[in-house]
């Protein structure tokens, strides 16, 4: 059993940032050892392209200026050439015109031989850049290929105990979630999971992810008509005459459009206040503001829950506790259990959940929404965007050895502060990290060919892409969904479904009033979306050994990733 951690902020502003950083250089170092590379033969290496690039750059932009001159060369001499011609019956502008022309389009000409003799010359040189390049590659292969999926969250439980790492998210880990913490997926049909990263907190289990989800909005779409007609009016001397007039009639059409939008996530189940619900948002009172209108402004909210508190006609249940400025910023007017809430934050986790709210230095301050539904947190921060908690090792391939290592230490840190400061809002509360399940399900390891979950499946076929499933028509992106078929030992074959949609061009006639005073029926076009899907075989293998007919259609496929322990290819 692990030690609880407390104090989550300082003790990452104090101990954690410093000692993960330690260890990241470690691993970097440990790597680079191993890899066998030449430091000292890559470092000349980067230097001789370093100074090619350098060199390209100054020859680029001399291409520029000649270009330049030589267009701006052949403008003058084209325009001298029509003031030639315009003015040869007098004599003096003629002779200026003529001599104008000779000596721009002599400077057209050398400007021209020197852009195409620099653009050989930039051209060669970007060969050789990418030639060497290539060479460095060649040096960082051995080191590029050690890079592993878990190789940063390995360093994170190495550097806080309390949190571990999943090697992907079997099946099993999705049914004990909804079995024991009563877990419901709140998405469906149109949403589809691009990343998920579970692991425990003290033996609780928690998902990190990220969805894509289809919603509609309404595009308003406009068409237009000209008309003509002609009127007949009296002129100052009695005439009668035509005149002809115009018009632009416009008219629009709203209709629905299919838009998409991501969504991350984190998911955390415990048996601690299994009754409690609540919900907070961002406070605009957090941020450790000082000042006479922020304080006129916290005394104002604080009056506000206290009269909440006291009002016994409606249905709440709310009673303001001692802590005032945590009920202000931590606010949970609609939390529906006064004594589980009070079991969940102590005046240690009140404290220490104040730190959180009240940073603007170490972490991401108050971004955060929290969903507490009975056994099931939800944690919503704004920190965490697409892509930020990707470890693909394919992020750390690099031909130079020391940019390698700065991009590994600062990409490995960075990615534990999102990941600690998501989870801070849980570590704060220390009965999170006392209350155990019973059944300890989550000391568990998983097993070599272990099936993975759905939500694995789902994010692997996003790994390889939308564009390897979507239907032939579909022109917007297509939700990937994910189903298990059958297995032979540790592999099988997964159903991904690929829904989107196609564009059908309509017309509609809306008639509007023209000045000519009949109804004109303008054309607009819209689209109408209609639903598409196509259904595609991934065929997958969890583990390291896998059967000779899946070994040899993976190697022979066009379409193949190993993503987390997971080797997949797709079938026509």
């Amino acid at each position: 059993m692990t030690d609880i951690l407390y104090d989550p902020l300082p003790s990452y502003r104090d101990k954690f940032r410093k000692s993960f950083e330690e260890a990241a250089r470690a691993e970097f170092a440990g790597l680079l050892k191993k890899s066998g590379v030449d430091t000292e033969s890559n470092r000349n290496k980067v230097k001789e392209i370093k100074e090619l690039e350098e060199h390209a750059e100054v020859i680029g932009f001399l291409k520029g200026f000649c270009r330049f001159i030589c267009i701006t060369a052949f403008i003058v001499a084209a325009i001298a050439l029509c003031l030639c011609i315009l003015a040869q019956d007098t004599y003096d502008n003629s002779g200026i015109a003529t001599s104008v022309f000779f000596w721009a389009a002599g400077a057209g000409i050398i400007f021209l031989i020197l852009f195409f003799i620099t653009r050989h010359n930039l051209d060669e040189l970007q060969n050789k850049a990418e030639h060497k390049k290539d060479e460095a590659f060649e040096q960082m292969k051995p080191l590029n290929s050690l890079y592993t999926w878990d190789m940063i969250q390995k360093l994170i439980t190495k550097t806080v105990p309390q949190i571990a790492f999943d090697k992907y998210f079997t099946e099993k880990r999705f049914r004990d979630l909804v079995r024991i913490y009563d877990f419901e997926p709140h998405w469906d049909e149109n949403s589809s999971l691009l990343f998920n990263q579970s692991g425990v907190i003290a033996g609780n289990p928690f998902i990190f992810g990220e969805i894509i989800s289809q919603e509609w909005e309404t595009e308003s779409y406009t068409g237009s008509l000209v008309i003509h007609w002609t009127e007949y009016e009296t002129g100052p001397q009695g005439r009668t005459y035509a005149v002809h007039r115009s018009q632009t009639l416009y008219a629009s059409v709203e209709a629905p459009k299919p838009v998409y939008n991501n969504y991350s996530f984190l998911f955390y189940g415990n048996d601690a206040a299994p009754s409690l619900k609540f919900t907070r948002s961002p406070s605009e009172l957090s941020g450790g503001k000082k000042g006479f209108w922020h304080s006129f402004r916290m005394k104002r909210e604080i009056k506000k829950l206290e009269n909440f508190s006291r009002n016994l006609s409606d249905d709440s249940n709310y009673t303001i506790m001692r802590n005032r400025e945590f009920e202000a910023l931590f606010k949970t007017t609609d939390r529906n259990n006064e004594t589980e809430y009070r079991l969940l934050f102590t005046d240690v986790a009140q404290r220490q959940m104040l730190d959180l709210l009240k940073d603007t230095s170490v972490g991401f301050g108050d971004d955060f929404d929290f969903v507490k539904d009975c056994k099931i947190n939800k944690i919503f921060a704004d920190h965490i965007k697409s892509g930020d908690l990707d470890t693909d090792p394919a992020l750390f391939y690099s031909y130079d050895a020391e940019y390698a290592e700065k991009f590994f230490v600062s990409f490995s840190s960075e990615f534990f502060r999102k990941i600690y400061f998501s989870l801070a809002p849980l570590l704060a509360i220390p009965v999170y990290q006392m209350t155990r399940n019973h059944e300890e399900i989550w000391k568990t390891v998983i097993q070599p060919g272990e099936p993975a979950s759905d939500w694995e499946y789902e994010t692997l076929a996003n790994y390889h892409g939308e564009e390897c499933f979507e239907h032939k028509n579909c022109i917007t992106h297509s939700i990937l969904k994910a189903e298990a078929g059958t297995r032979t030992g540790n592999a099988g074959s997964v159903l991904v479904t690929a829904r989107g949609f196609r564009g059908v061009t309509r017309v509609e006639h809306i008639a509007v009033y023209g000045g000519d005073g009949y109804l004109h029926y303008v054309p607009v076009e819209w689209t109408e979306y209609i639903p598409v899907s196509r259904t595609s075989k991934m065929k997958v293998s969890e583990g390291e050994k896998h059967g000779q007919s899946f070994t040899y259609e993976f190697r022979n496929a066009a379409e193949k990733a190993f993503r987390r322990g997971i080797f997949s290819y797709l079938t026509k």
